[in-house]
């Protein structure tokens, strides 16, 4: 849902085209610019963002080194649950997290607060100045370092879950999620992803590749245009030879082997032209082919992954549904990660969903233990003993099986 990165000067002024639309002639194809109009800038002061960033520069202390991390950005992305919300409900979770970062980072840092409606998925553009005080020296300077420590970091997105979660009545999102219930397999959808983009880039390497073999050709080409010409350039001497003055040769004979061995010698050296050619031109042909496997082998992943997109979107409608359903109905506002933990080992036995794997039925055996400890858990303690008794039972299959399968058949 967020993501921050660190930013040099240099890359002020990029960002600040980006982030305010400065041009309609954008790189990111997923821009709509008939929405445009839709964007928010909740700084709207009469400035703009590279005024601001100077003007906090020139009231704080900053190394004048081109590598500083003088501008630090979040990203944060409007939830799932929230993309069918009303646009008002939208556009204050967007201004509640604007406030709470005005306040983690101070307001006189901030230089940017936009929220983007014109691309696939809404988003808040955040932008400040990381400053410290500097008790050695009694001044206020840049300092990336101090300022984004690993804690921050760690504690950001549930420190921005709770001041959501108080200010706005409808922001449900750190009540019960999917980090508590398990109604989808993140895992898998994680895998597809990281096929996904490492596909990408095996298809940028490529078409990469293949470009610079079209460059070699091209070189080629323009080496062999050469050589017919100095080609032409001696059948011209040649017949210069040819020609008397007064009965007698202008040249010398030995000029004229001179340039018969140059001759021979280009003449090599176009036919070493043309037999690497024809080498570059295969090559070229596999590559296409390899490349025509791999479009394949991309739209394949493509439309899985994108399957895999739609089928994540129905999981998480039904996961707010039982969310709502948990907490209206039953009263339910929260849910111990130890009885989710083992609730969904119950649902795999009740359902007989039984795993071969020993490290598997290992790890369920052990959420039921920590449930049956639990003083506070909410699960029935003949149940969990029930269970336990089964994934116990499940291990021992198990053992059974692998050890047939080692022994062999018997003589």
């Amino acid at each position: 849902m967020a993501h921050l990165k660190k930013n040099t000067r240099g890359a002020v002024p990029g960002l600040a085209v980006h982030f305010e639309r400065k041009t309609d002639h954008h790189t990111n194809k997923e821009i709509d610019v008939s929405k445009t109009y839709l964007n928010q800038d909740l700084m709207a002061d009469g400035s703009d963002m590279l005024s601001r960033f100077n003007e906090r520069l020139n009231d704080v202390y900053c190394m004048k080194r081109d590598d500083v991390k003088a501008l630090a950005t979040w990203i944060v992305t409007l939830p799932e649950e929230l993309s069918e919300a009303p646009h008002d409900q939208q556009s204050a979770f967007f201004e509640a997290t604007s406030n709470f970062l005005n306040d983690h980072y101070g307001q006189e840092n901030a230089v940017a607060a936009v929220v983007h409606y014109d691309e696939t998925t809404p988003h808040l553009h955040y932008a400040f100045v990381p400053v410290v005080f500097d008790d050695k020296k009694s001044r206020y300077k840049v300092s990336a370092k101090e300022v984004l420590t690993r804690h921050d970091l760690q504690t950001f997105t549930d420190d921005l879950d709770q001041h959501l979660k108080k200010e706005l009545p409808f922001y449900e999102q750190g009540v019960l999620n999917n980090k508590t219930l398990p109604f989808e397999n993140v895992a898998e959808i994680k895998k597809y992803n990281d096929q996904f983009n490492a596909l990408k880039n095996e298809l940028a390497d490529v078409e990469e590749n293949i470009r610079a073999k079209q460059a070699v050709l091209k070189i080629t080409d323009q080496a062999l245009m050469e050589v017919d010409l100095a080609e032409k350039q001696i059948d011209d001497f040649k017949q210069a030879l040819s020609k008397n003055l007064f009965g007698k040769t202008v040249l010398k004979p030995d000029d004229l082997d001179r340039f018969k061995s140059v001759l021979a010698t280009m003449k090599k050296a176009t036919l070493q032209s043309n037999h690497e050619t024809e080498e570059l031109k295969q090559t070229l042909s596999q590559v296409k082919a390899q490349l025509a496997d791999v479009q394949v082998n991309y739209q394949d992943l493509k439309e899985t992954h994108q399957a895999l997109q739609k089928r994540q979107r129905e999981q998480q409608q039904m996961d707010y549904a039982m969310r709502d359903l948990l907490k209206n109905d039953y009263g339910v506002n929260s849910m111990k990660t130890s009885d989710v933990n083992a609730r969904y080992v119950l649902y795999k036995l009740d359902h007989e969903e039984l795993t071969k794997n020993k490290k598997t039925a290992n790890s369920w055996l052990k959420a039921l233990m920590i449930a049956r400890e639990d003083p506070d858990t909410k699960i029935s303690p003949t149940r969990l003993d029930r269970g336990i008794e089964q994934v116990k039972a499940l291990i021992n299959r198990i053992i059974e099986l692998t050890r047939d399968l080692f022994k062999g058949p018997s003589l």
